[in-house]
C-alpha cells in the first residue's frame, strides 16, 4: 500500500494561545473500499506521523454532512488531522447521497455499514486494532454513524457479515437521531420513519456515545440529542451530550471549512473528543496544555443538572399511562407551607396541563403551614384519600420534620411517613407518589459539613424500601449556590423561597417528569399495582384517622366551646377561629377517650397560654406533655401530639387526660384547646 506524505504546519493543541491553522489538508491516501451500482466509494486516510503498517492503532471513521443530500469527506479532513496527531488511524469516508448517486438515506447507512466493516477486515493491512474503531460524523453523517453502532440490519448483501459493522465507540457532531417528524428527514424516508431511526432502535450493550449538539439547533432539533442521551443511559449504555450553547447547525467546523464560523468550537470539540476517548481507554497520552475560559460567551460555565439530584427508582409509569388513556387525572399536593404557598406547585400543575393538554386534571392542595409527616399521616384521608382516587401524589415535610416545634424524632419521622405512602398505596395499590426534600440553611450547613440531614436519610429510608421516586431540592439548591450559580441572601431569599427559587425548584422537578413520562405510552401498556412491601416500622402511621372530640367525656374544668375565638387579640393559624374546641384552663377536671388502634394524639392549638397536660394510658402512670413549643409565643399553632404509640392495635384502650398544676415558665397561662384526637 502507498503511503503519500503530508507537508502541513502543525496544529497547536494549547488553546490559550492565537493558533494558525493550515491552508489546507491533504490526506495521506485514498483506498476504494466498497463498488456500487452508482460508483466507487473510498476512504481518505490520515495516518500519525510515527505509523507503521505492524502499529495496532486506535482508528476514527468519520461520515460528512448533508441531509443525505450532498457533501463531501473535505468537511472531516480537520478532525482527521486532529486525530492523527494523537496517533490515531484517522479516515474520512465517501457515502452514496442522492444529488451524486440518486440515492436514498437508507444507502447511506449501508455505506456507513461497509465502511466500518471494511475497516475492521483489513485491521493489519491498516495497522489498526479491530476492536477500537470508532465512527463519527456530523448531521447526516452523524446519523450514518449513529446507525452504524445502533440501527440493527441494514447491512449490504453479499458482505461478509461475520465481521461485525458496530464500531467500538460513537462521536457524533449535532447528528440526526430522530427521522419521524419529531426529528430531520421524515419526508426523505417516508412510510418507513422509524426503521433507521437511532432513537428507536435504542437498547441494552451499545457502544459508548459522545454527542456535540448546538442548543439553538432548527435544522436537527436539540431535544433529539437530549432525548437519545436519556434513552441510552436509561438502557444502560455509556452516553455523554454536551451542548453547545447559542449556537446553531454545523457549528463544530472551523473558519477554514466554514468561513462563517468560529474556531472556538472546532477547538472544544476536539478536546472533549480527547478527553472522552482518553478515559475508555482510546488513546493512551492524557490531554494536557489545553485552557478554555468558562466564563467566556462560547463557554459558558456548566450549570449543575438537576438529574443528579433524582431517584426516579419505580418511575411514574402508571399516572402517565393513565393521564394518556384515560384523559383525567388527579394529583394532589401533601405538605406544609411550601406546598401551600403558590409557586412551584402552581407550576407542576401548568406543566401537567401543557404536558397532557387533552387531559382533564383535578388538583388537590392539601399542604398545610407548619405540618410534616406526622400530621400528613393523620390527616391524609381528609386532606387526601377522601377526595377520590388520586393518580400522583408530591409529599414533602423535611423542612417541618426538623422544626424543634414538631418535637421529631428519626422514629416519628419514618413512621410518619411511612404511614403516608403505605396508606396511600393500600387505598390505591396504583398511586404514584413523588417526595421532595426542601431546603432550609440548617440543611445547607449540614452538606457544607460533609454531613446528610437525618430527616432526609429518615424519609429516603422510606422512598428506598417503597421503590418511590425523591427529589432531593435540599442538596441541589446547595450545591448550585456553591458552584456560583446563585446566592441564597440575594437571590433564593428564604427557606420560603423568591420567584426566583420557586422557579429553581420548579426546573428541577419539571426535569424529573420529563425524565419519567419520557418515551410513548402503548397500546398494551397498562397501569400496574405496586409492591407493597413488609412495613420497616411495625408501628408506622399507616391507618392514621381523626377522631372527633364528640367521643371525649369530660368533667370539672373542661367544656365545649362550640365557636372558640381568642379574648386578647392573639394571633391564630387562618381556619382555626369560631370552631368547636375541648377547652381547659388549668383547673381540676378531667377527659377520657375510648379508642383502638396503636397510637392516640392530640390536635391543640399550642398558642402563647398553651399549658402542661397529664395523661394517663389504660390506668398507666401519668405522664407530663409541655404544649408550649418554640413558636407559641406569637401565635395559636395546631400541633399534632402523640401522646401514646406502639399499642396494641387490637385492643380497646383509654386515655385520661388533666391539667398539671405547674406550665412552662414561658406560657402565659395553663390552657389546653383540643381540636381533635388521632388514632392510628
Amino acid at each position: 500500500m502507498m503511503i503519500k506524505r503530508l507537508y502541513f504546519i502543525p496544529i497547536a493543541i494549547i488553546i490559550s494561545l492565537n493558533i494558525t491553522f493550515a491552508q489546507d489538508y491533504v490526506p495521506h491516501d485514498k483506498v476504494l473500499y466498497k463498488q456500487t451500482p452508482q460508483g466507487e466509494l473510498k476512504l481518505h486516510i490520515f495516518y500519525p506521523e510515527d505509523f507503521s503498517v505492524n502499529d495496532n492503532r486506535t482508528t476514527i471513521v468519520s461520515f460528512f454532512g448533508g441531509g443525505w443530500v450532498g457533501g463531501n469527506p473535505r468537511q472531516f479532513y480537520q478532525q482527521s488531522t486532529f486525530y492523527a496527531k494523537l496517533g490515531m488511524v484517522a479516515i474520512s469516508a465517501e457515502y452514496r447521497v442522492k444529488r451524486f448517486h440518486k440515492t436514498s438515506p437508507f444507502e447511506s447507512v449501508q455505506d456507513g455499514k461497509s465502511a466500518i466493516r471494511w475497516v475492521r477486515q483489513n485491521a493489519s493491512r491498516l495497522g489498526i486494532d479491530p476492536n477500537k474503531i470508532v465512527a463519527s460524523g456530523g448531521s447526516a453523517g452523524g446519523h450514518v454513524a449513529a446507525c452504524t453502532g445502533v440501527v440493527s440490519g441494514h447491512e449490504e448483501p453479499g458482505e461478509n457479515l461475520s465481521v461485525s459493522s458496530v464500531p467500538n465507540v460513537m462521536i457524533l457532531f449535532n447528528p440526526v437521531l430522530d427521522t419521524t417528524e419529531k426529528g430531520y428527514g421524515a419526508e426523505k424516508v417516508k412510510g418507513r420513519e422509524t426503521e433507521i431511526s437511532p432513537c428507536h432502535q435504542v437498547r441494552e450493550d451499545l457502544p459508548p456515545c459522545l454527542i456535540f449538539h448546538g442548543t439553538e439547533d432548527t435544522t436537527v432539533p436539540y431535544e433529539n440529542a437530549a432525548r437519545f442521551e436519556q434513552l441510552m443511559k436509561q438502557n444502560g449504555n455509556d452516553c455523554l451530550l454536551i451542548p453547545a450553547f447559542g449556537t446553531g447547525h454545523g457549528f463544530f467546523n472551523s473558519s477554514w471549512f466554514r468561513k462563517s464560523n468560529t474556531d472556538a468550537f472546532f477547538k472544544y470539540t476536539m478536546y472533549e473528543s480527547e478527553v472522552f476517548l482518553w478515559k475508555r481507554g482510546f488513546i493512551e497520552k492524557e490531554p494536557l496544555g489545553w485552557e478554555f475560559d468558562f466564563n467566556s460567551p462560547l463557554f459558558p460555565k456548566p450549570k449543575l443538572d438537576s438529574k443528579t439530584y433524582h431517584k426516579l427508582r419505580g418511575g411514574l409509569k402508571n399516572s402517565q399511562i393513565k393521564f394518556v388513556k384515560d384523559k383525567k387525572g388527579t394529583v394532589a399536593f401533601l405538605g406544609g407551607s411550601i406546598t401551600f404557598n403558590r409557586g412551584w406547585r402552581n407550576m407542576i400543575c401548568d406543566y401537567l396541563k401543557q404536558k397532557f393538554p387533552e387531559t382533564d386534571f383535578t388538583f388537590i392542595t392539601a399542604g398545610i403551614p407548619s405540618e410534616g409527616s406526622t400530621s400528613g399521616a393523620f390527616r391524609l384521608v381528609r386532606d387526601v384519600l377522601s377526595k377520590g382516587q388520586v393518580d400522583l401524589l408530591f409529599e414533602e415535610a423535611a423542612v417541618n420534620d426538623r422544626s424543634p416545634a414538631l418535637r421529631r424524632n428519626s422514629t416519628d419521622r419514618v413512621r410518619g411517613m411511612e404511614g403516608i405512602v403505605r396508606h396511600a398505596r393500600k387505598v390505591n395499590p396504583t398511586m404514584d407518589i413523588v417526595l421532595m426534600h426542601f431546603v432550609d440553611p440548617s440543611k445547607m450547613k449540614a452538606y457544607r459539613n460533609g454531613e446528610i440531614p437525618q430527616e432526609i436519610m429518615d424519609h429516603e429510608r422510606v422512598a428506598e424500601h417503597y421503590n418511590v421516586p425523591s427529589i432531593n431540592l435540599a442538596k441541589e439548591v446547595t450545591d448550585r449556590i456553591d458552584a456560583g450559580e446563585f446566592t441564597w441572601e440575594a437571590d433564593f431569599k428564604n427557606l420560603h423561597p423568591s420567584p426566583f427559587g420557586q422557579d429553581i425548584y420548579a426546573h428541577s422537578m419539571k426535569t424529573l417528569l420529563n425524565n419519567a413520562y419520557f418515551g410513548f405510552v402503548a397500546d398494551d401498556d397498562k397501569v400496574l399495582a405496586h409492591a407493597l412491601p413488609e412495613k420497616l416500622d411495625h408501628f408506622a402511621y399507616d391507618t392514621g384517622r381523626f377522631l372527633s372530640i364528640d367521643h371525649a367525656r369530660f368533667k370539672g374544668g373542661w367544656e365545649l366551646d362550640p365557636l372558640w375565638e381568642p379574648k386578647n387579640e392573639e394571633r391564630v393559624r387562618k381556619g382555626y377561629t369560631k370552631i368547636p374546641l375541648l377547652v381547659a384552663n388549668g383547673e381540676k377536671g378531667w377527659l377520657k377517650l375510648r379508642f383502638k388502634g396503636s397510637a392516640i394524639g392530640m390536635v391543640a392549638l399550642s398558642g402563647p397560654d398553651a399549658g402542661t397536660i397529664e395523661y394517663s394510658i389504660d390506668g398507666g402512670e401519668y405522664q407530663l406533655f409541655d404544649q408550649y413549643t418554640a413558636n407559641s409565643y406569637y401565635q395559636h399553632l395546631p400541633r399534632y401530639f402523640v401522646l401514646g404509640a406502639e399499642l396494641d392495635p387490637r385492643k380497646n384502650h383509654t386515655i385520661k387526660i388533666r391539667m398539671a398544676e405547674k406550665a412552662n415558665p414561658m406560657s402565659k397561662g395553663n390552657a389546653c384547646r383540643i381540636y381533635s384526637f388521632f388514632v392510628n
